[in-house]
């Protein structure tokens, strides 16, 4: 009985065979493979391949979106009387010092302290000491085409003892740099309007973290502006960007919170 060769000739099936083939195939040309001994150039298509993969070996692809019927960029930087900065700057620096006040006695209040069983006599208090602002920055933008400013300000603070004595017991405090952002818009009556009022210092950064101004974009494309910032918390730094309303700051992104 012949042996069966399971209809490979008949439907030109490849057939599998032991030992040495009987002809090589190793002269045919494959497109994206070398020949067997050759070694691979620039202009053949192996080659290619490889030397784009060894000579861009950090490749990072990353996408771009862009609406290309939005509106043209434009400068949201608002343009002061004379005069008139100076006169906001003055209110800006003293209400800085309010929210600055009021955060240390916030953290006095907060400290625990032993109580003394010695009767002493009734003392008035004292005031407040005025904290020392230092690399204050103003900024203002016209975010709403209505010529009237969103004002930003940022500074860093020292606040001095009340006395030597308590200078003595209070090296920390002394030491202690405090840091504001402050964000205001004058209203109608042209009074400030606080929109935002953020304190803080290397040791509460996990409750306020520090806000650096940045710049206005328009980041969903109305026209209107936005507030971007270099935000700085005890878990690193990121970006955030706030929607300026007539009472607050909306957050519209934070890149170390994205939900």
């Amino acid at each position: 009985m012949p042996a069966s060769d399971s209809g490979t000739s008949e439907a030109n099936r490849p057939r599998l065979r032991r030992g040495k083939p009987a002809e090589s195939f190793g002269d045919e040309d494959v497109p994206g493979y070398s020949k067997p001994g050759v070694t691979a150039t620039s202009s053949s298509p192996g080659g290619k391949v490889v030397e784009t993969a060894v000579a861009k070996p950090d490749i990072k692809i990353i996408p771009a979106i862009s609406d290309a019927a939005g509106p043209p960029p434009h400068s949201f930087k608002f343009e002061w009387l004379k005069g008139e900065e100076e006169d906001r700057r003055k209110q800006m620096i003293d209400l800085a010092k309010q929210e600055i006040r009021s955060y240390v006695a916030g953290r006095s209040k907060a400290q625990v302290t032993p109580k003394t069983t010695t009767r002493t006599a009734a003392r008035k208090p004292q005031p407040a000491p005025e904290p020392i602002l230092q690399n204050v920055q103003m900024t203002a933008y016209d975010l709403w085409n209505s010529n009237r400013p969103v004002i930003v300000m940022t500074a860093t603070a020292h606040v001095p003892p009340l006395s030597a004595t308590a200078a003595a017991h209070s090296e920390v405090q002394l030491e202690l740099e405090y840091s504001i952002c402050l964000v205001t818009y004058p209203d109608i009556y042209n009074n400030l309007r606080k929109l935002y009022s953020g304190v803080t210092d290397r040791f509460h950064l996990d409750v306020t973290p520090q806000l650096e101004p940045i710049d206005a974009v328009d980041a969903d494309g109305d026209g209107r502006g936005e507030l971007l910032f270099r935000k700085t918390s005890d878990v690193g730094s990121g970006w955030i960007i706030y929607r300026p309303t007539a009472d607050k700051l909306w957050k519209m992104f934070d890149s170390l919170n994205p939900q």
